[in-house]
């Protein structure tokens, strides 16, 4: 069976992005592995990098408002800076996936795919883990065959914020599953077993 195989990376929303990167290369001994700035869209979009020290690669972002305000932002008025999201590194994103929504999971979008010049890369999110929590997941899948993408894909990180800007221009408020259904579900299994 296919499943998570290990954390691929933490992501963090931050209000400065230089003074993070400052502690993660200065102080920290990361150094940066991958950078984008105004990713997203006309909208909104965000400015991040990527730090890496040994197997240990932390994404960090920083909002820019423009005709709406930064789902970063608004991530850190609800919850404070820190944990966004914590991307799994999976073997088989499909097969995963499937596995997930069969058991209710909701994903916020289809899976993102690109290529970063070692190998593909997909990924996808899926919505916020509890009521009144922002932190969700994120499934990462690197390798294929001999290929294994080392860093990230400006296309696919733009991708997964549209969605969830679309998300936040909608007012969609959703978890992971349908706690409610799920655990009445969940009640009738072991009364039935």
């Amino acid at each position: 069976m296919s499943g998570p195989i290990g954390i691929d990376h933490v992501t963090l929303c931050v209000e400065n992005l230089a003074a993070a990167e400052f502690l993660f290369t200065k102080i920290l001994g990361f150094e940066v592995i991958w950078s984008a700035r105004d990713v997203g869209t006309d909208q909104s979009s965000m400015d991040t990098l990527v730090v890496q020290r040994g197997p240990v690669r932390v994404a960090i972002m920083q909002g820019r408002d423009k005709a709406i305000k930064s789902q970063i932002n608004e991530f850190i008025e609800q919850f404070g800076a820190g944990v966004q999201h914590v991307a799994l590194e999976v073997d088989d994103i499909d097969a995963v996936c499937q596995e997930w929504e069969q058991h209710g999971v909701k994903f916020s979008g289809p899976i993102k795919e690109g290529r970063d010049g070692f190998g593909p890369l997909r990924q996808r999110f899926t919505y916020p883990l509890f009521p009144g929590s922002g932190v969700f997941f994120e499934l990462t899948h690197r390798r294929s065959g001999q290929e294994e993408a080392k860093t990230f894909v400006k296309g696919t990180v733009e991708s997964l914020y549209k969605d969830i800007e679309r998300d936040q221009l909608n007012g969609v408020h959703q978890t992971i599953i349908d706690f409610d259904r799920e655990m009445a579900r969940n009640e009738e299994w072991k009364k039935a077993s």
